[in-house]
């Protein structure tokens, strides 16, 4: 049976439960709830599903207007960088680009070994957040989120590519 995921569309986060550890007792009780939760849909969760599918598509179809329209922007971005490679999303929110370009290179006295070193340099000296790609595992890469306001994401792309023409 196929999985439905609503949330990104309607720009919500999925929501996840992740491993716990705990007494005995406890563990039992989250294997129940869990089992409960996974095999039986509430009511409401049913009802928002039928209203989100059947009612109005104007703000699916606008936000994901608005995600091409970003994801275009970041791409472009990044592909005015020399030695940037980011392939396109087909349907996410992210990008990762291969920056592997940049591993060992300096940041003034910060030298950049690989994805970790790239991301908390970047953080450091411009106050730009990303996820190294080794935590997805691409290690080459990081995952640039474009979820965040247009400005926002403009603001934090020109300091992106002064990062990289900063690297010496």
């Amino acid at each position: 049976m196929p999985e439905i995921r609503l949330s990104p569309c309607r720009g919500r986060a999925a929501w996840n439960l992740p491993p716990r550890s705990g007494p005995e007792v406890v563990a039992k009780a989250v294997v129940t709830l869990n089992s409960n939760h996974i095999t039986n849909i509430p009511e409401v969760v049913t009802a928002a599903a039928v209203a989100a599918l059947s009612g109005p598509q104007d703000v699916p179809t606008a936000k994901c207007s608005e995600f091409q329209g970003k994801r275009d922007q970041v791409i472009e971005a990044l592909q005015a960088i020399p030695g940037i490679v980011c392939p396109r999303p087909q349907g996410a929110f992210y990008v990762f680009p291969d920056i592997s370009v940049a591993f060992g290179k300096r940041h003034g006295e910060t030298l950049i070994g690989n994805d970790v070193d790239f991301c908390a340099a970047l953080l450091e000296a411009k106050a730009v957040a990303c996820v190294p790609g080794s935590a997805f595992g691409e290690p080459r890469a990081l995952r640039i989120s474009y979820t965040c306001p247009t400005a926002q994401l403009a603001e934090g792309l020109k300091r992106i590519q002064a990062f990289f023409a900063e690297l010496a």
